[in-house]
């Protein structure tokens, strides 16, 4: 296999191919508001309830990974710069194999639960979608980690664009109802898996299983899947907060915030898939950490001043857009507050430096340290503050605010506390 070496960082020049894949993240979302409303609409509550509650055999079935493409998403990068083509070669060989385990697995477990199961025909057909979606998912899980270079996440950027064309494409087919809706969301996973298995980086790769690898991708990948997943738990602890506390009508006041949060969250989300590949394939051939923390710091720096001019215009701009949604107007307070968040959401990247370097005792600090901040400032504030949405946003910017300092302390510590890491 012939590897091309990813170009040079260009954090704050201008750089075609990152604006080009964050601009494609982005274009995601009016698409999705689009499609999501044509849903909405035309499918009763009934059927979207089957099939929220078929979405969470696909959030289980995430499990069944182990973390092995996690661990491929570090060390393959990570041995294309150390110019170890073989290693490289054998953790993706690795991971496809345990990937089509999987879905063979999974193609032999689920007849035999339908088969003992009492399912009409609406839950059997669902189940049916559902886990060909979970089977195409964990190939297109393994396919787009493979993407590594500057030429490859341009290829990337390509397939999301032509994905979204897809969606308001195939968005009509919602309007033959709930089995419209169905056809709409596997024909997605599957011009998915198709574009990406076209434009895949190792064509010529075969499944091939190594036990060495594998012992290393699973020792690698899992403490990092343990760890986002309980990152992921702690962020519903807001929701969970409302749920307990108030009522439907408080958390529908609350949803346009997570909406804002989650549109500015696409951000940090965006370059910690970008710089991932590009800081491991960089201390690969280094093997010295101390670049990837300046230039970590370089991203704060300019992230921060670029997102607060822009919270300063939303500020003004919300009374606005707030005018065309009247049913939301009381979520406007709430929205005005919820924009001082969003010039800290970059703490997450902290993480990432540690996962680059595998200093797992630093990640899951950062993990308890992040769980105890929120939990503390929802029950302290609990304490002095009585409206419950105020208690939420003023804990989650407390949190932000700590967290990436404490991420930038924890970062520098470990710069200062080695010269050269230790990275077997």
């Amino acid at each position: 296999m012939q590897t091309k070496k990813p170009a040079n960082l260009k954090i704050f020049g201008f750089n075609k191919t990152l604006v080009k894949y964050i601009s494609a993240s982005y274009l995601a979302i009016p698409v999705s508001l689009i499609t999501g409303f044509i849903a909405f609409r035309n499918i009763d509550p009934y059927f979207m309830g089957v099939w929220s509650a078929l979405t969470v055999f696909e959030t289980y079935a995430v499990f069944l990974r182990m973390g092995i493409v996690n661990g491929m998403n570090r060390e393959l990068p990570y041995s294309l710069g150390k110019n170890d083509v073989d290693s490289a070669n054998k953790y993706a060989e690795t991971t496809l194999a345990y990937t089509l385990f999987d879905i063979i697995l999974l193609i032999l477990i689920v007849p035999i639960v339908i088969w003992k199961s009492d399912f009409n025909d609406v839950h059997l057909v669902g189940i049916c979608v559902s886990v060909t979606r979970v089977i195409i998912t964990f190939y297109i899980t393994y396919l787009a980690a493979t993407f590594r270079s500057e030429d490859n996440f341009n290829k990337l950027s390509n397939i999301q664009l032509i994905m979204l064309l897809i969606k308001l494409g195939l968005c009509p087919l919602v309007l033959l109802g709930f089995n419209g809706f169905l056809l709409y969301e596997l024909l997605m996973v599957v011009g998915n898996v198709i574009l990406l298995h076209w434009q895949r980086p190792f064509k010529s790769l075969k499944p091939k299983f190594h036990y060495a690898e594998f012992t290393q991708l699973f020792k690698i990948g899992f403490p990092i899947f343990l760890s986002s997943y309980i990152i992921s738990f702690i962020d519903t602890m807001p929701r969970l907060f409302i749920i307990k506390n108030s009522d439907e009508k408080t958390l529908g006041i609350y949803a346009p915030v997570i909406m804002l949060l989650g549109t500015v969250a696409i951000l940090p989300n965006t370059l910690s898939t970008y710089l991932y590949p590009k800081f491991s394939f960089n201390l690969g051939k280094t093997n010295d950490p101390r670049n990837i923390f300046t230039n970590l710091l370089k991203i704060y720096a300019v992230s921060f001043i670029v997102i607060l001019i822009l919270v300063i215009i939303g500020y003004f701009l919300l009374d606005f857009f707030i005018a065309f949604f009247p049913k939301y107007t009381d979520s406007l307070p709430y929205l005005k507050l919820a924009l001082l968040i969003c010039p800290f959401v970059f703490f997450r990247l902290g993480n990432m430096f540690n996962v680059v370097i595998k200093k797992y005792s630093y990640m899951f600090a950062f993990v308890i340290i992040y769980g105890i901040t929120q939990f503390l400032s929802l029950y302290m504030l609990s304490i002095y503050i009585s409206d419950v949405l105020d208690i939420v946003i003023y804990s989650q910017i407390i949190t932000s605010v700590v967290i990436l300092i404490i991420s930038i302390l924890m970062n520098y510590m470990l710069i200062k506390n080695i010269e050269k890491v230790s990275l077997i």
